[in-house]
């Protein structure tokens, strides 16, 4: 395939890995997506012969693989094609493995993922990573403790590199984290990852989004609460310790999110808690729940947080009340004012926590 041949990639760091199509290798390749999945279907269709395992953290992403494939109408009747979404790489061993990465990416993740590779690629295999920074020096320096030598093909879009597997193991580094707040007068200690939402502390988000629980009237003791966008557990874990005779749902897109959340769960005891990945918003008994709390992301122009109010209108039984908290508010504001009623703001730390109530019918 030529370079007038190949497809438009919107991700520069994409784009790199397919204008070095030529340097992955089969019969086994393992791709980690991401940041889109256009690049998985360029190259499954360019590698037809091949047994391909695609992995992502992000539900959303394996959704809107599956669904890609199963859509394409010209089909891959040659590929053999495997998608996992779990915390951590596949366990086996692959001729290439093929990681994109961009230069605003999470550093620890990165190094994290490397560190995989590096365990899984085959004693001749190739690990290859493409970064979008033409001037990048750091991505390079990890590869080189990982792997030692590196092969450097600098592009017009970035620089893809070529690693191979050491002899010896480089010594792995550890990325999980354990810390802890206070809820009031209780301690709660939460577990993360890289690649979980504000790794290594509780953001300031989620702590005022707890403190809003203190708001809610004397009157209302939720039954059942939904915990929308998780992250590490500490919202979820704080309502199902204040409330242990309520069920608690915490729901992520993200998978080590999930994990993280289940892991918190656990060190603090929080039997009624219960986690779901999930990337749609939809949840279980619809209609049934008392008490909806989400700190929507920030990117994606307010699709996200549209898709999180959708879900709690669903969600929420009539009565049922609504805390959202961002710094984003007069949009927010406006918004859950058409959905809701009895809209409040209160300033909690540097945030607003939007408070609302379904509408009785």
């Amino acid at each position: 395939m030529t370079s007038a041949e190949l497809p438009k990639l919107r991700n520069a760091a994409d784009r790199v890995i397919l204008h070095s199509i030529d340097r992955i290798l089969g019969p086994t390749i393992l791709l980690v997506l991401q940041n889109g999945t256009r690049l998985a279907t360029e190259l499954i269709r360019s590698r037809p012969g091949v047994s391909w395992d695609v992995f992502t953290l992000e539900h959303f992403l394996l959704t809107s693989l599956l669904d890609q494939i199963q859509q394409d109408e010209s089909g891959l009747p040659d590929a053999e094609v495997e998608l996992h979404c779990a915390p951590d790489l596949p366990t086996g061993e692959w001729d290439t493995i093929v990681v994109p990465t961009t230069a605003g990416g999470a550093a620890e993740l990165t190094r994290d993922l490397l560190q995989d590779a590096a365990d899984r690629v085959k004693q001749n295999g190739r690990v290859i990573v493409s970064t979008d920074n033409n001037k990048d020096t750091w991505l390079l320096k990890q590869l080189k403790s990982i792997f030692g030598r590196v092969t450097v093909e600098k592009q017009t879009d970035g620089i893809c590199y070529i690693a191979r597997r050491r002899p010896e193991p480089a010594k792995r580094k550890e990325f999980r984290a354990e810390f802890a707040f206070r809820d009031n007068d209780r301690l709660i200690s939460c577990h993360s990852r890289p690649g979980v939402f504000s790794h290594r502390k509780v953001d300031g988000g989620a702590r005022s989004l707890i403190r809003s629980l203190d708001l809610l009237p004397d009157d209302f003791t939720p039954q059942r609460i939904i915990d929308m966008g998780c992250g590490c557990g500490s919202v979820a874990t704080a309502a199902a310790l204040r409330w242990p005779g309520a069920q608690l749902l915490a729901v992520d897109s993200q998978v080590r999110a999930v994990e993280a959340t289940e892991m918190t769960a656990q060190a603090n005891n929080a039997e009624n808690l219960q986690v779901m990945l999930s990337c749609h918003g939809v949840v279980p008994d619809e209609g049934d729940w008392d008490l909806y709390l989400t700190n929507p992301p920030y990117y994606s122009d307010y699709r996200i947080s549209e898709l999180f109010l959708q879900s709690a209108l669903a969600a929420l039984r009539p009565g049922g009340r609504l805390h959202l908290v961002t710094r984003l508010t007069d949009w927010h504001v406006e918004r859950v004012s058409e959905l809701f009623e009895n809209v409040q703001v209160e300033s909690i730390g540097e945030y607003d926590v939007i408070m609302a109530r379904t509408k009785v019918r």
